[in-house]
Protein backbone atom coordinates (compact mmCIF):
# COMPACT_ATOMS: atom_id res chain seq x y z
CA UNK A 1 0.00 0.00 0.00
CA UNK A 2 2.17 2.85 -1.31
CA UNK A 3 1.89 6.57 -0.69
CA UNK A 4 2.06 8.67 -3.85
CA UNK A 5 2.45 12.42 -4.21
CA UNK A 6 2.83 14.91 -7.03
CA UNK A 7 3.61 18.61 -6.83
CA UNK A 8 3.43 21.53 -9.24
CA UNK A 9 3.68 25.30 -9.05
CA UNK A 10 2.31 28.24 -11.02
CA UNK A 11 3.10 31.96 -10.86
CA UNK A 12 0.11 34.07 -9.75
CA UNK A 13 1.67 37.53 -9.64
CA UNK A 14 -0.90 40.22 -10.53
CA UNK A 15 -0.28 43.09 -12.89
CA UNK A 16 1.50 46.08 -11.38
CA UNK A 17 -0.79 48.92 -10.38
CA UNK A 18 -3.45 46.90 -8.60
CA UNK A 19 -4.51 47.34 -4.99
CA UNK A 20 -2.62 45.45 -2.30
CA UNK A 21 -4.83 43.85 0.33
CA UNK A 22 -4.25 43.95 4.05
CA UNK A 23 -4.13 47.48 5.42
CA UNK A 24 -6.24 50.05 3.55
CA UNK A 25 -8.13 50.69 0.34
CA UNK A 26 -5.61 52.88 -1.49
CA UNK A 27 -2.20 51.14 -1.48
CA UNK A 28 -1.28 50.11 -5.03
CA UNK A 29 1.65 48.02 -6.22
CA UNK A 30 4.47 49.77 -8.06
CA UNK A 31 6.83 46.83 -8.59
CA UNK A 32 7.35 43.11 -8.01
CA UNK A 33 9.89 42.18 -5.38
CA UNK A 34 9.27 38.45 -5.71
CA UNK A 35 6.64 36.50 -7.62
CA UNK A 36 3.52 35.22 -5.91
CA UNK A 37 2.93 31.51 -6.41
CA UNK A 38 0.39 28.75 -5.99
CA UNK A 39 1.72 25.29 -5.15
CA UNK A 40 -0.47 22.20 -5.45
CA UNK A 41 0.25 18.88 -3.72
CA UNK A 42 -1.73 15.79 -4.74
CA UNK A 43 -1.63 12.89 -2.28
CA UNK A 44 -2.89 9.41 -3.15
CA UNK A 45 -2.97 6.17 -1.20
CA UNK A 46 -5.03 3.10 -2.10
CA UNK A 47 -8.31 4.55 -3.38
CA UNK A 48 -8.10 7.73 -1.28
CA UNK A 49 -6.86 11.05 -2.63
CA UNK A 50 -6.45 14.60 -1.36
CA UNK A 51 -5.22 17.93 -2.68
CA UNK A 52 -3.48 20.69 -0.69
CA UNK A 53 -3.18 24.09 -2.38
CA UNK A 54 -1.02 26.83 -0.88
CA UNK A 55 -1.52 30.27 -2.45
CA UNK A 56 0.65 33.23 -1.52
CA UNK A 57 -2.23 35.68 -1.07
CA UNK A 58 -3.69 37.22 2.08
CA UNK A 59 -7.11 35.59 2.34
CA UNK A 60 -9.44 33.67 0.04
CA UNK A 61 -13.20 34.16 0.30
CA UNK A 62 -15.26 31.06 1.15
CA UNK A 63 -17.20 31.16 -2.14
CA UNK A 64 -13.93 31.38 -4.06
CA UNK A 65 -12.55 28.43 -2.09
CA UNK A 66 -15.51 26.34 -3.21
CA UNK A 67 -14.89 27.28 -6.84
CA UNK A 68 -11.19 26.42 -6.58
CA UNK A 69 -11.95 23.15 -4.79
CA UNK A 70 -14.37 22.06 -7.50
CA UNK A 71 -12.26 23.07 -10.50
CA UNK A 72 -8.84 22.12 -9.15
CA UNK A 73 -10.18 18.96 -7.60
CA UNK A 74 -11.74 17.87 -10.90
CA UNK A 75 -8.50 18.61 -12.74
CA UNK A 76 -6.54 16.49 -10.26
CA UNK A 77 -9.08 13.68 -10.00
CA UNK A 78 -9.67 14.52 -6.33
CA UNK A 79 -13.14 14.94 -4.77
CA UNK A 80 -13.88 18.60 -4.07
CA UNK A 81 -14.58 17.75 -0.42
CA UNK A 82 -11.00 16.42 -0.11
CA UNK A 83 -9.37 19.72 -1.16
CA UNK A 84 -7.62 22.11 1.23
CA UNK A 85 -7.09 25.67 -0.05
CA UNK A 86 -4.74 27.66 2.16
CA UNK A 87 -3.63 31.30 1.97
CA UNK A 88 -0.19 32.14 3.36
CA UNK A 89 -1.52 35.58 4.42
CA UNK A 90 0.91 37.96 2.78
CA UNK A 91 -0.40 41.53 3.01
CA UNK A 92 1.48 42.45 -0.16
CA UNK A 93 -0.75 40.67 -2.67
CA UNK A 94 -4.05 41.21 -4.48
CA UNK A 95 -7.50 41.49 -2.92
CA UNK A 96 -9.00 37.98 -3.03
CA UNK A 97 -11.82 38.14 -0.50
CA UNK A 98 -15.16 39.90 -0.43
CA UNK A 99 -15.29 41.95 2.76
CA UNK A 100 -18.01 44.07 1.16
CA UNK A 101 -19.27 45.33 4.52
CA UNK A 102 -15.81 46.63 5.43
CA UNK A 103 -15.05 49.17 2.72
CA UNK A 104 -11.75 50.15 4.37
CA UNK A 105 -10.27 46.87 3.10
CA UNK A 106 -10.70 47.89 -0.52
CA UNK A 107 -12.35 46.26 -3.49
CA UNK A 108 -12.36 42.57 -4.32
CA UNK A 109 -10.29 41.94 -7.47
CA UNK A 110 -12.69 39.74 -9.42
CA UNK A 111 -10.69 39.96 -12.65
CA UNK A 112 -7.56 38.68 -10.92
CA UNK A 113 -9.43 35.82 -9.27
CA UNK A 114 -11.25 34.81 -12.46
CA UNK A 115 -8.31 35.17 -14.85
CA UNK A 116 -5.27 34.26 -12.74
CA UNK A 117 -5.95 32.73 -9.33
CA UNK A 118 -8.57 30.12 -10.21
CA UNK A 119 -7.05 29.04 -13.55
CA UNK A 120 -3.55 28.81 -12.08
CA UNK A 121 -4.75 26.78 -9.08
CA UNK A 122 -6.47 24.44 -11.53
CA UNK A 123 -3.40 24.16 -13.77
CA UNK A 124 -1.11 23.44 -10.82
CA UNK A 125 -3.49 20.76 -9.51
CA UNK A 126 -3.64 19.08 -12.93
CA UNK A 127 0.15 19.09 -13.32
CA UNK A 128 0.62 17.78 -9.78
CA UNK A 129 -1.73 14.86 -10.48
CA UNK A 130 0.23 14.01 -13.60
CA UNK A 131 3.49 13.95 -11.61
CA UNK A 132 2.52 11.54 -8.80
CA UNK A 133 5.23 9.13 -7.75
CA UNK A 134 5.68 6.68 -4.85
CA UNK A 135 7.20 8.30 -1.76
CA UNK A 136 7.94 7.89 1.89
CA UNK A 137 7.44 10.72 4.37
CA UNK A 138 9.46 12.02 7.29
CA UNK A 139 8.71 14.65 9.93
CA UNK A 140 11.09 17.08 11.58
CA UNK A 141 10.41 19.76 14.18
CA UNK A 142 12.36 22.58 15.74
CA UNK A 143 11.68 25.56 17.97
CA UNK A 144 11.34 28.76 15.95
CA UNK A 145 10.90 32.33 17.10
CA UNK A 146 9.80 33.75 13.77
CA UNK A 147 6.69 35.05 15.56
CA UNK A 148 5.66 36.64 18.82
CA UNK A 149 2.28 37.35 20.38
CA UNK A 150 1.21 40.76 19.07
CA UNK A 151 -1.49 41.75 21.59
CA UNK A 152 0.71 44.30 23.32
CA UNK A 153 -0.67 45.14 26.75
CA UNK A 154 -0.30 48.85 27.45
CA UNK A 155 0.10 50.52 30.84
CA UNK A 156 -3.56 51.57 30.90
CA UNK A 157 -4.58 47.89 30.43
CA UNK A 158 -5.67 48.35 26.81
CA UNK A 159 -4.44 46.18 23.94
CA UNK A 160 -2.68 47.44 20.84
CA UNK A 161 -0.83 45.77 17.96
CA UNK A 162 2.82 45.33 18.85
CA UNK A 163 4.79 42.63 20.67
CA UNK A 164 3.74 40.85 23.85
CA UNK A 165 6.32 38.45 25.35
CA UNK A 166 3.90 37.30 28.07
CA UNK A 167 1.03 35.85 26.05
CA UNK A 168 1.05 32.51 24.17
CA UNK A 169 2.98 31.86 21.00
CA UNK A 170 3.33 28.45 19.34
CA UNK A 171 7.06 28.17 18.69
CA UNK A 172 6.93 24.73 17.02
CA UNK A 173 7.98 24.65 13.37
CA UNK A 174 7.12 21.39 11.60
CA UNK A 175 8.61 20.24 8.29
CA UNK A 176 7.28 17.27 6.33
CA UNK A 177 9.50 15.90 3.60
CA UNK A 178 8.42 13.41 0.95
CA UNK A 179 11.26 11.33 -0.54
CA UNK A 180 11.02 9.39 -3.80
CA UNK A 181 11.03 5.63 -3.35
CA UNK A 182 12.62 5.13 -6.77
CA UNK A 183 15.37 7.76 -6.61
CA UNK A 184 15.65 8.29 -2.83
CA UNK A 185 15.65 12.06 -3.40
CA UNK A 186 13.29 14.71 -1.96
CA UNK A 187 10.15 15.40 -4.00
CA UNK A 188 8.35 18.03 -1.93
CA UNK A 189 8.43 19.61 1.53
CA UNK A 190 5.76 21.26 3.66
CA UNK A 191 6.60 23.92 6.27
CA UNK A 192 4.11 24.70 9.06
CA UNK A 193 4.62 27.56 11.50
CA UNK A 194 2.39 30.46 12.52
CA UNK A 195 2.90 34.23 12.12
CA UNK A 196 1.38 37.10 10.17
CA UNK A 197 3.16 37.82 6.87
CA UNK A 198 3.23 41.55 7.61
CA UNK A 199 6.95 42.15 8.07
CA UNK A 200 7.08 44.18 4.83
CA UNK A 201 4.48 46.62 6.17
CA UNK A 202 2.53 49.03 3.98
CA UNK A 203 4.92 48.79 1.06
CA UNK A 204 4.23 49.09 -2.67
CA UNK A 205 6.10 45.97 -3.77
CA UNK A 206 4.36 42.67 -4.45
CA UNK A 207 5.99 40.07 -2.21
CA UNK A 208 5.42 36.79 -0.38
CA UNK A 209 6.92 38.54 2.66
CA UNK A 210 9.23 36.69 5.09
CA UNK A 211 7.71 33.28 4.30
CA UNK A 212 8.91 33.49 0.71
CA UNK A 213 12.54 33.79 1.82
CA UNK A 214 12.08 30.80 4.13
CA UNK A 215 10.55 28.66 1.38
CA UNK A 216 13.29 29.60 -1.10
CA UNK A 217 16.00 28.68 1.39
CA UNK A 218 14.63 25.21 2.08
CA UNK A 219 14.12 24.62 -1.63
CA UNK A 220 17.75 25.49 -2.29
CA UNK A 221 19.03 23.27 0.52
CA UNK A 222 16.80 20.27 -0.21
CA UNK A 223 16.40 20.51 -3.98
CA UNK A 224 12.65 19.98 -3.61
CA UNK A 225 9.59 22.18 -4.16
CA UNK A 226 8.40 23.51 -0.80
CA UNK A 227 4.99 24.84 0.21
CA UNK A 228 4.13 26.83 3.31
CA UNK A 229 0.92 26.54 5.31
CA UNK A 230 0.46 29.13 8.05
CA UNK A 231 -0.43 28.06 11.59
CA UNK A 232 -2.00 29.96 14.47
CA UNK A 233 -1.29 33.49 13.28
CA UNK A 234 -4.32 35.35 14.63
CA UNK A 235 -2.50 36.98 17.55
CA UNK A 236 1.04 36.53 16.22
CA UNK A 237 3.21 39.21 14.63
CA UNK A 238 6.48 38.55 12.85
CA UNK A 239 9.19 38.91 15.49
CA UNK A 240 11.15 41.94 14.29
CA UNK A 241 13.93 44.04 15.73
CA UNK A 242 11.82 47.22 15.63
CA UNK A 243 9.50 45.87 18.34
CA UNK A 244 6.39 46.32 16.20
CA UNK A 245 4.06 44.12 14.20
CA UNK A 246 5.06 45.56 10.80
CA UNK A 247 8.20 46.89 9.19
CA UNK A 248 9.53 47.18 5.66
CA UNK A 249 11.07 44.91 3.04
CA UNK A 250 14.40 44.80 4.86
CA UNK A 251 12.62 43.43 7.93
CA UNK A 252 10.87 40.80 5.81
CA UNK A 253 14.13 39.66 4.22
CA UNK A 254 15.94 39.57 7.57
CA UNK A 255 13.23 37.58 9.32
CA UNK A 256 12.80 35.25 6.35
CA UNK A 257 16.49 34.41 6.51
CA UNK A 258 16.17 33.43 10.17
CA UNK A 259 13.04 31.40 9.44
CA UNK A 260 14.89 29.68 6.61
CA UNK A 261 17.63 28.59 9.01
CA UNK A 262 14.97 27.07 11.26
CA UNK A 263 13.27 25.30 8.34
CA UNK A 264 16.56 23.77 7.19
CA UNK A 265 17.31 22.70 10.77
CA UNK A 266 13.94 20.93 11.05
CA UNK A 267 14.42 19.34 7.63
CA UNK A 268 17.88 18.03 8.47
CA UNK A 269 16.62 16.58 11.75
CA UNK A 270 14.57 14.01 9.80
CA UNK A 271 16.26 10.64 10.20
CA UNK A 272 13.56 8.15 9.20
CA UNK A 273 11.09 8.08 6.32
CA UNK A 274 7.94 5.97 6.55
CA UNK A 275 5.49 4.49 4.08
CA UNK A 276 2.40 6.04 5.63
CA UNK A 277 -1.21 5.71 4.45
CA UNK A 278 -3.42 8.67 3.59
CA UNK A 279 -6.67 9.01 5.49
CA UNK A 280 -9.33 11.70 5.03
CA UNK A 281 -12.36 12.47 7.16
CA UNK A 282 -15.06 15.03 6.39
CA UNK A 283 -17.92 16.60 8.26
CA UNK A 284 -19.65 19.89 9.09
CA UNK A 285 -18.71 22.43 11.73
CA UNK A 286 -21.70 24.31 13.12
CA UNK A 287 -21.88 27.14 15.67
CA UNK A 288 -25.18 28.77 16.74
CA UNK A 289 -25.23 32.56 16.59
CA UNK A 290 -26.11 34.69 19.58
CA UNK A 291 -29.63 36.18 19.45
CA UNK A 292 -29.61 39.29 17.23
CA UNK A 293 -29.33 42.70 18.86
CA UNK A 294 -32.87 44.14 19.12
CA UNK A 295 -33.73 46.57 16.35
CA UNK A 296 -34.31 49.51 18.69
CA UNK A 297 -30.86 49.00 20.20
CA UNK A 298 -29.34 48.79 16.72
CA UNK A 299 -30.85 52.15 15.77
CA UNK A 300 -29.64 53.75 19.00
CA UNK A 301 -26.12 52.44 18.52
CA UNK A 302 -25.98 53.65 14.93
CA UNK A 303 -26.88 57.15 16.08
CA UNK A 304 -24.09 57.10 18.63
CA UNK A 305 -20.86 58.95 17.85
CA UNK A 306 -18.83 56.59 20.04
CA UNK A 307 -18.54 53.68 17.67
CA UNK A 308 -15.31 51.82 16.90
CA UNK A 309 -12.75 53.81 14.92
CA UNK A 310 -12.16 51.05 12.34
CA UNK A 311 -15.81 50.89 11.39
CA UNK A 312 -16.34 47.17 12.07
CA UNK A 313 -19.19 47.77 14.50
CA UNK A 314 -20.92 50.36 12.32
CA UNK A 315 -20.71 48.13 9.24
CA UNK A 316 -22.12 45.14 11.10
CA UNK A 317 -24.92 47.16 12.70
CA UNK A 318 -25.82 48.68 9.32
CA UNK A 319 -26.13 45.20 7.82
CA UNK A 320 -28.28 44.06 10.73
CA UNK A 321 -30.53 47.13 10.43
CA UNK A 322 -31.04 46.36 6.74
CA UNK A 323 -31.92 42.76 7.60
CA UNK A 324 -34.55 44.00 10.07
CA UNK A 325 -36.02 46.35 7.47
CA UNK A 326 -36.28 43.43 5.06
CA UNK A 327 -37.77 41.24 7.81
CA UNK A 328 -34.92 38.76 7.35
CA UNK A 329 -33.11 37.87 10.60
CA UNK A 330 -30.59 35.76 8.70
CA UNK A 331 -29.43 32.23 9.59
CA UNK A 332 -29.40 31.08 13.20
CA UNK A 333 -26.07 29.31 12.86
CA UNK A 334 -22.70 29.52 11.17
CA UNK A 335 -21.68 26.38 9.31
CA UNK A 336 -18.83 25.22 7.10
CA UNK A 337 -17.62 21.96 5.61
CA UNK A 338 -14.52 20.45 7.15
CA UNK A 339 -11.91 18.08 5.76
CA UNK A 340 -9.06 16.71 7.87
CA UNK A 341 -6.11 14.90 6.30
CA UNK A 342 -3.99 12.36 8.13
CA UNK A 343 -0.57 10.96 7.22
CA UNK A 344 0.53 8.70 10.05
CA UNK A 345 1.22 10.87 13.13
CA UNK A 346 0.41 14.09 11.20
CA UNK A 347 -3.05 15.59 10.81
CA UNK A 348 -3.88 18.79 8.91
CA UNK A 349 -6.83 20.67 10.44
CA UNK A 350 -8.06 23.65 8.37
CA UNK A 351 -9.65 26.66 10.09
CA UNK A 352 -11.30 29.39 7.95
CA UNK A 353 -10.21 32.01 10.50
CA UNK A 354 -7.11 33.82 11.69
CA UNK A 355 -6.73 31.65 14.77
CA UNK A 356 -5.15 32.62 18.11
CA UNK A 357 -2.18 30.65 19.41
CA UNK A 358 -3.88 29.23 22.49
CA UNK A 359 -6.45 27.43 20.34
CA UNK A 360 -3.82 25.59 18.31
CA UNK A 361 -1.89 24.67 21.43
CA UNK A 362 -5.02 23.25 23.06
CA UNK A 363 -6.05 21.32 19.96
CA UNK A 364 -2.61 19.71 19.77
CA UNK A 365 -2.66 18.87 23.48
CA UNK A 366 -6.03 17.11 23.27
CA UNK A 367 -5.38 15.38 19.92
CA UNK A 368 -4.27 11.72 19.88
CA UNK A 369 -1.76 12.56 17.12
CA UNK A 370 1.71 13.92 17.81
CA UNK A 371 1.73 16.46 14.98
CA UNK A 372 -1.68 18.14 14.88
CA UNK A 373 -1.24 21.08 12.53
CA UNK A 374 -3.91 23.79 12.64
CA UNK A 375 -4.02 25.74 9.38
CA UNK A 376 -5.26 29.34 9.65
CA UNK A 377 -6.77 31.21 6.67
CA UNK A 378 -7.67 27.88 5.09
CA UNK A 379 -10.84 26.82 3.26
CA UNK A 380 -12.43 30.20 3.75
CA UNK A 381 -12.13 33.59 5.36
CA UNK A 382 -14.18 34.47 8.45
CA UNK A 383 -11.99 37.07 10.17
CA UNK A 384 -10.41 36.32 13.56
CA UNK A 385 -10.99 33.51 16.03
CA UNK A 386 -9.75 34.55 19.49
CA UNK A 387 -9.56 32.39 22.57
CA UNK A 388 -12.41 33.08 24.97
CA UNK A 389 -9.86 34.20 27.58
CA UNK A 390 -8.83 37.11 25.28
CA UNK A 391 -12.27 38.61 24.69
CA UNK A 392 -12.48 40.51 27.98
CA UNK A 393 -9.47 42.66 27.06
CA UNK A 394 -10.76 43.71 23.64
CA UNK A 395 -8.43 44.87 20.90
CA UNK A 396 -8.34 44.62 17.11
CA UNK A 397 -8.80 40.85 16.86
CA UNK A 398 -11.74 40.93 19.27
CA UNK A 399 -13.47 43.79 17.43
CA UNK A 400 -13.10 41.85 14.19
CA UNK A 401 -14.46 38.64 15.73
CA UNK A 402 -17.47 40.32 17.33
CA UNK A 403 -18.44 42.58 14.44
CA UNK A 404 -17.39 40.67 11.35
CA UNK A 405 -20.99 39.59 10.67
CA UNK A 406 -24.45 40.95 11.58
CA UNK A 407 -25.06 38.06 13.98
CA UNK A 408 -22.36 37.43 16.55
CA UNK A 409 -20.72 34.12 17.30
CA UNK A 410 -20.66 33.07 20.99
CA UNK A 411 -17.64 33.81 23.15
CA UNK A 412 -16.87 30.09 23.49
CA UNK A 413 -16.63 29.50 19.74
CA UNK A 414 -13.04 28.38 20.27
CA UNK A 415 -14.03 25.54 22.61
CA UNK A 416 -16.91 24.47 20.38
CA UNK A 417 -14.69 24.25 17.29
CA UNK A 418 -11.97 22.40 19.18
CA UNK A 419 -14.50 19.79 20.35
CA UNK A 420 -16.06 19.36 16.91
CA UNK A 421 -12.68 18.97 15.22
CA UNK A 422 -11.52 16.49 17.86
CA UNK A 423 -14.63 14.42 17.19
CA UNK A 424 -13.65 14.27 13.52
CA UNK A 425 -10.00 13.53 14.30
CA UNK A 426 -10.99 10.64 16.54
CA UNK A 427 -12.78 8.97 13.62
CA UNK A 428 -9.36 8.01 12.25
CA UNK A 429 -8.04 4.52 12.88
CA UNK A 430 -5.49 5.23 15.60
CA UNK A 431 -3.25 2.29 14.71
Amino acid sequence: MSLNVGVAREIITPEIGGFLFGYNDHTKSSSVHDDLTVTALVIKSNKTSALIISATVCLIHSDLVREISEKAGAAAGVPAEHVIVSATHTHSGPHTTRYSQFKSFGKYDKAYCDNILVPKCTAAAKAAAEAVTPVKVGVGITESFVGINRRQLLEDDTVDLGQNPWDPYDSTMTVLSFKSVKKSTPVVNIIHVGAHCTAAGINHEITRDWAGVMVDRLETESGAVTLFVNGTLGDVAPRMANGGSTGDLSHAMELGGLAGIDAVKAYKSIRTFYNETLQVTCGNLTIPYKPPIPYEDVKKLLKSTRLDERGFMRASLSCLAEMYRENDPGPDEWSTRQVIIRLGPVVFVPFPFEVSSEIGLRLREYSPFAHTLLLSCTNGSNSYLPAQSQICRGGYEIESFLWFRPRQLPDDTDARLIRQNLNLIKKFNLR
